[in-house]
């Protein structure tokens, strides 16, 4: 008998195939940690609840609960407000004024988190740049390095482009004609703003939102480098227990309660919307209409655009002290820490380290996310919603508690301080950011050429490297673009997965910048804010030139 075919002509069994490699691979490295994890939080003497209940009866602890959970609400609220005129002008414009709005927000997204944190730890230090001009104004010292706005402005200026990308990928997708329909019926801009275009975004502003507050649920670099240990966060806490406490069941408990927090916001979520599909810009038609009254927005444009690129900046003439110092500007001018990170094997070990993790991690997760986009494709509709949820499922989980769940993991198979170790955990990581763009190439794909290939004797394999992947190469660069940046730029798995044999350069970043005066870092941080421009302006150019082939 024939295996069930779905109107393409597919076979569900060739796509159950498909999906096989991608579901073990999530199955053993994703979805087993955390039940590990979930099975660590119930030990205890005194019963399986006993690590739930000595976590909440303690005040402290459960200050620190609210605390984040109040700064992941607010930081989500203040990009929300933040964005959406930004991502209103890019769904407005075209040509090369959205190609520089888009620019910026690309340049943001792809400079590393230990490069931005850096950058704020110089910015909002004592004697530093904010410090400085509050002294010049006539103000008394603001040092806000340690200080809970100080953690609010840095975590709020990191996630703006993950609000600003699902926002606008909605926005350009609104036909502008119903606001010019509305005020032909004499509704105002007010009215037409809130009873028209408001609801029609409002997919976009729940995606946004929730990616934003996950992210910030488990967002551990911002408070750990710029905070104060006295305001610290949940993340900051379970990294405690587990590295100076060694109390992993206390540390397991404290995560299934952030992930219940973020489940209750997700799930919700999910239910009306596509939140995980916002990760990504999708690409649109732009209608003319633009509103010309919006002198306004151009200029929030400008001071966004500062906020997210200015602070990096300020690493560049950091880089080329004379001497071991933060101090801004520097006092004297030497290119010996460029000199020091080529010359040592702990800094340029760790670049190596990280390119051959990023490159082995991206062709990985393109690898899979190619398989489970072939295989979502020929499966009958019922199933795809379940498996893009599946396959997105660690882009919805809060990134400490993957880390630990996959330190719990590695620790018992010996896979900590590997090169294996590291591009597993990397690819869990980076495979819903390359999946989206893939499995977006493939649903636009006419399945007539694949029909027409299968019908001059070509096989399947055949039909998929002459046929469908070059003409989804767009996708497949887009997909293994973000896979790369994401394993390149990773922290806080490899924080706990690195070791004396096996460190990569946000590790070494990390930990340079917490406990020494190094210049260094800032070497590491121009050379990264030069290899993202390079990125993007290639990505850009390829791009385009895709899009002009016949």
């Amino acid at each position: 008998m024939n295996p069930a075919r779905n109107p393409n002509g597919l076979s569900v069994l060739v796509g159950i195939q498909l999906m096989l490699p991608t579901a073990a691979f999530l199955a053993l490295f994703f979805v087993w940690p955390t039940i590990l994890i979930v099975s660590q939080s119930l030990l205890g003497e005194g019963g399986w609840l006993s690590q739930y209940t000595m976590f909440l009866s303690s005040a402290g602890y459960v200050r620190i609960l609210l605390r984040t959970l109040v700064m992941a609400g607010l930081v989500s609220t203040l990009c929300l407000i933040i964005a959406y005129p930004y991502a209103y002008l890019m769904s407005q414009v075209r040509g090369n004024m959205l190609t520089v709005l888009m620019g910026v927000v690309l340049i943001s997204f792809f400079t590393s988190v230990m490069v931005r944190s850096f950058a704020w730890i110089v910015v909002m230090q004592r004697n530093g740049i904010v410090d400085r001009l509050a002294q010049s104004l006539g103000f008394d010292s603001l040092v806000l390095r340690g200080s809970t706005l100080g953690v609010t402005i840095a975590m709020v200026q990191i996630m703006l482009p993950f609000m600003i990308f699902p926002l606008y990928s909605t926005m350009v997708g609104i036909d502008r004609r119903l606001n010019v329909a509305s005020k032909s019926l004499g509704a105002n801009g007010w009215t037409t703003f809130w009873r028209v275009y408001w609801p029609l975004s409002l997919p976009g502003v729940v995606s946004g939102w929730v990616i934003v507050f996950i992210t910030s649920l488990g967002f551990y670099v911002i408070p750990g480098l710029v905070g104060s240990p006295q305001e610290q966060l949940l993340s900051q806490l379970i990294y405690t227990l587990i590295n100076t406490v060694l109390n992993l069941p206390l540390a397991s408990a404290a995560s299934m309660l952030l992930l219940l927090m973020a489940l209750a916001v997700v799930l919700p979520a999910m239910s009306r919307f596509d939140v995980a599909a916002g990760v990504t810009a999708r690409a649109g038609q732009v209608n003319d209409t633009t509103d010309r009254r919006s002198a306004w927005l151009y200029v929030w444009a400008i001071v966004v655009g500062v906020a997210l690129l200015l602070p990096s900046l300020v690493v560049i003439p950091l880089s080329f002290p004379g001497n071991a110092s933060f101090a801004f500007p520097p006092t004297s001018w030497s290119t010996r820490w460029y000199e020091r990170f080529f010359s040592s094997d702990e800094w340029f070990g760790a670049l190596l380290a990280s390119l051959q993790v990023a490159v082995i991690t991206m062709v990985l997760a393109v690898v899979l996310s190619v398989s489970a986009a072939l295989a979502i494709r020929r499966l009958p509709p019922s199933f795809r919603i379940v498996l893009r949820s599946f396959v997105m499922a660690p882009r919805i989980v809060p990134g400490i508690i993957i880390a630990i769940a996959i330190y719990g993991l590695f620790l018992s198979w010996g896979l900590t301080a590997t090169t294996a170790g590291f591009v597993i955990a990397h690819t869990v990581l980076a495979l819903p950011f390359s999946f989206i763009p893939i499995m977006t190439a493939l649903e636009q794909f006419d399945t007539r050429l694949e029909q027409a290939s299968a019908s001059l004797g070509a096989g399947r394999t055949k039909t998929l490297f002459r046929v469908m992947l070059p003409l989804i190469s767009p996708g497949l660069l887009t997909g293994g673009l973000f896979a790369f940046v994401i394993s390149f730029d990773e922290v806080v798995v490899s924080l706990f997965i690195s070791g004396t044999e096996l460190r990569t350069l946000p590790v070494q970043m990390y930990r340079s910048v917490a406990t020494d005066i190094d210049p260094t870092i800032a070497a590491a941080s121009t050379m990264l804010l030069l290899l993202t421009m390079v990125l993007v302006i290639g990505s850009s150019m390829l791009s385009k030139k895709f899009q002009r082939a016949p």
